[in-house]
């Protein structure tokens, strides 16, 4: 259903891939992982990891917060083959730290009772952290917001978890090969500055398979959202040269891949959506509200695939209007849609080679405040 990879992509992501994987296979230990309470509060984690530990098999993380805590500055840990459920809210949180792998992995129903104090729930929860591998992991039946997330660290870190240092950004990370599917209430894959000044940048969203509720049941607290995206959710905040290359996103309930600037000064730079295939996105445009406001006109006005978004709402514009410049979205094919790309208040960017498989409207665009 995909288009292919240039080769020169694929060699790329190989040597990524072989590159860590002789690097971190170096750093392994024989301790026992820990487990017990963290930061303030009741947390707990099922694995308090250590820096380079292989932490593999089972974790039952049942009556735990955190199936397994990676904590500022502990380094290289890879995880690997590991089945990981149970957990009251996050399978996997890692915060401030780099050189993370989370690898061929089963983290699956988690989030059973998320934490009120917490604002995200994710499966996976990349929080400030840089230089880092999610690859080929199944993550699926998780209750609350989600799959997979990567954010700079800040008001989104869990409440209670030590961060000492605030405000670290998303950078150099790769997510691919992963399998996202029935994880209620959330997006599959989000790669998102949140943090004054802080950015995600040069991470990398490949060949994953991402489902939305339209093919999967909906989770026991809601639908199953779905979709990839890209953002700056924060005033200043920056995404750039981001690539979201070779994916499948079918059936979501918001714009199958969006890349989206939410708040004053934020700006989408240089990002590029390339050769993923992308069917039924949006279908919460059917069905306003709950979702998104059908007033909104930032909005593409039915469902659609692909959008790159400046939100120029009226509260948005002050004292900087969000930017969405130099995005690109090439070779991409998009199936079943009323509109295939649409795109709001953005500049410079390239729509090129894209494929239009019964869709109604293939490109569409917004500017002005909506």
């Amino acid at each position: 259903m995909k288009t292919l990879v240039k080769p020169a992509t694929i060699v790329l992501a190989f040597l990524l891939m072989g590159g860590f994987l002789f690097v971190t296979t170096a750093n392994s230990s024989a301790q026992a992982p820990a487990s017990g309470s963290i930061g303030i509060g009741n947390l707990t984690a099922r694995v308090i990891a250590y820096p380079g530990e292989i932490i593999s098999g089972q974790v039952n993380a049942t009556g735990y917060t955190f199936g397994v805590y990676i904590g500022p500055g502990v380094t290289g840990v890879l995880i690997y083959h590991a089945h990981i459920f149970g957990a009251d809210d996050h399978g996997i949180v890692a915060v401030d730290t780099s050189g993370i792998s989370v690898m061929y992995s089963n983290i699956s129903y988690d989030v059973l009772h998320p934490v009120p104090s917490i604002l995200d729930h994710k499966a996976v929860g990349f929080y400030g952290v840089s230089n880092s591998y999610i690859i080929g992991n199944t993550i699926t039946h998780n209750v609350g917001d989600g799959g997979i997330a990567v954010y700079s660290s800040s008001s989104l870190v869990p409440t209670g978890l030590p961060i000492p240092n605030a405000n670290s950004s998303g950078d150099n990370n790769f997510i691919a090969d992963n399998y996202v599917a029935n994880d209620a209430s959330g997006c599959g894959i989000v790669v998102a500055a949140w943090g004054p000044g802080m950015s995600v940048s040069n991470n990398w969203i490949f060949r994953n398979t991402v489902i939305g509720s339209i093919l999967t049941p909906h989770g026991p607290t809601g639908f199953n959202v779905g979709t990839i995206v890209v953002a700056a959710d924060f005033p200043f905040s920056r995404a750039v040269d981001n690539v979201v290359l070779n994916n499948t996103v079918i059936g979501g309930l918001e714009d199958g891949i969006i890349v989206n600037a939410v708040a004053p000064g934020a700006a989408d730079i240089g990002n590029e959506i390339w050769a993923n295939y992308v069917e039924l996105g949006a279908f919460q445009r059917i069905n306003n509200p709950p979702f998104d406001n059908a007033s909104d006109l930032d909005l593409a006005p039915a469902p659609n695939a692909i959008a790159i978004i400046a939100d120029m709402t009226p509260q948005n514009t002050h004292p900087a209007p969000p930017v969405a410049q130099g995005n690109t979205v090439i070779d991409n094919i998009i199936v079943n849609e009323a509109v295939g790309i649409w795109v709001a208040n953005a500049n410079g960017g390239l729509y090129l080679d894209n494929t239009f498989q019964n869709v109604t409207i293939n490109f569409q665009s917004f500017t002005g405040v909506g």
